[in-house]
């Protein structure tokens, strides 16, 4: 009962100087925007990070065949380029290695009724499905008996599916250059946006049609039947996660010692990109977080100004009720609770303006913003004690006065 009076009186107190309770306030807004605002950005942010990383496997290891005059972007050393063998030599000399999947991009003009299209392709062994754990809408994935008798079969990302229509159906056939592959699986759409850049590169599975990784050949006109296939990425998964980093040093002695010449393999490791990618966040959030901690306590210093001001207009007010009986005690909870009503109505209205600016910078500049417990209790906890601890010296001021000189005050 006494909290809702003191509630009570701090309303009508404050209602009485709308304008200057609002303009009062500005500071507490724009500080909690800022956090909450700072904080979904930042949700968003590791939330895309996370789930990019993650679709590449995090007990995988991934090497990229780089062109000779192409930087390597990621830690690690470079080694020379890859090829088919390597498969085999790393299941045999690395133990920790589970297993391990081909792949070689292409590019192929499939020839519709009505159209042309040039699609990215990925001549693939078996297991590349299981390494990165893509889903099957219907039909089936390349098979071992596909990619030994280099079978002319394709699967089709769901993107591609919906893009071609009726010619993509299970079962169909598809021309691409001057071979016709038949349709033997079709996969689940990955819900990604082809907007969002991931920092790792991952494949946009959703617009790229799979082939077996021996019938490749038959697209390469360049290829000789006999010669060794290129690889550009060999897919390593590892028996468990605590054994990634010392493989990736063992893998890495592997290639260095079987390899002379130019450095062309990229060693990419989910893992350790996720480890640093955290490590960013967290700085990124330290130091933006800061920035809107500022702005709150400057809010705060705000508060403090309009509570001094208000504890000396309302002098005579404050001496009047000593007189009645009122104790030091319920002097400084009245003038306390609205301080902290003030800026809890700030923080409520700060959280409104934040999930705005989250809103308007989603859908402008395109970054992911996401919204969790944290983002929304955080900045209006720190708004309720900006408003105690910036409220208190006004209120214990105002407890303080002598109530004979307070009545005499004019």
């Amino acid at each position: 009962m006494k909290f809702l009076l003191y509630l009570q009186a701090a309303v009508g107190s404050l209602l009485q100087h709308k304008l200057r309770s609002f303009l009062s306030v500005l500071g507490i807004i724009c500080g909690v925007a800022a956090v909450f605002a700072i904080l979904a950005i930042g949700e968003g942010a590791r939330r895309e990070v996370l789930s990019s990383i993650s679709r590449l496997g995090l007990n995988n290891i991934i090497l990229r065949s780089l062109d000779p005059g192409e930087q390597n972007n990621f830690s690690g050393k470079t080694y020379g380029g890859l090829k088919q063998s390597d498969r085999g030599h790393l299941l045999a000399t690395v133990p920790m290695v589970e297993n391990a999947a081909m792949a070689r991009e292409l590019t192929g003009l499939v020839v519709l009724a009505d159209e042309q299209l040039r699609l990215p392709l990925l001549a693939c062994t078996p297991g590349y499905r299981d390494l990165l754990s893509f889903n099957l809408s219907a039909g089936r994935f390349i098979s071992d008996s596909d990619d030994k008798d280099e079978a002319l079969v394709c699967v089709l990302g769901g993107g591609v599916y919906k893009k071609i229509g009726v010619e993509g159906r299970l079962g169909g056939m598809l021309r691409i250059g001057k071979l016709l592959f038949r349709v033997v699986g079709i996969l689940e759409e990955s819900g990604v946006e082809k907007n969002v850049k991931s920092p790792v590169g991952t494949r946009d599975i959703d617009g790229t049609i799979f082939i077996p990784f021996s019938s490749h050949r038959y697209l390469v006109a360049s290829q000789n039947r006999g010669a060794e296939p290129d690889v550009s990425e060999l897919l390593i998964r590892i028996r468990e996660a605590d054994q990634v980093e010392d493989s990736v040093d063992l893998i890495r002695r592997v290639l260095e010692v079987s390899r002379e010449g130019e450095p062309t393999v990229q060693v990419i490791v989910p893992r350790e990109l996720l480890r640093q990618s955290r490590k960013t966040q967290r700085i990124f959030s330290l130091v933006l977080g800061s920035i809107g901690t500022i702005s709150l306590l400057v809010g705060g210093i705000g508060i403090m100004n309009v509570m001094l001001a208000t504890v000396s207009e309302r002098t005579r007010e404050v001496g009047l009720r000593r007189a009645v009986g009122a104790t030091k005690k319920q002097i400084t909870a009245q003038f306390l609770a609205e301080s902290i009503l003030l800026t809890s109505v700030g923080g409520v209205l700060g959280l409104v303006a934040g999930l705005a600016a989250a809103v308007i910078i989603s859908t402008f500049a395109g970054w992911p913003t996401g919204v969790s417990l944290t983002a929304l209790l955080l900045p209006l906890l720190m708004s309720v004690a900006v408003g105690g601890f910036f409220g208190l010296y006004p209120a214990v001021k105002a407890a303080a006065m002598d109530p004979v000189h307070a009545l005499r005050y004019v």
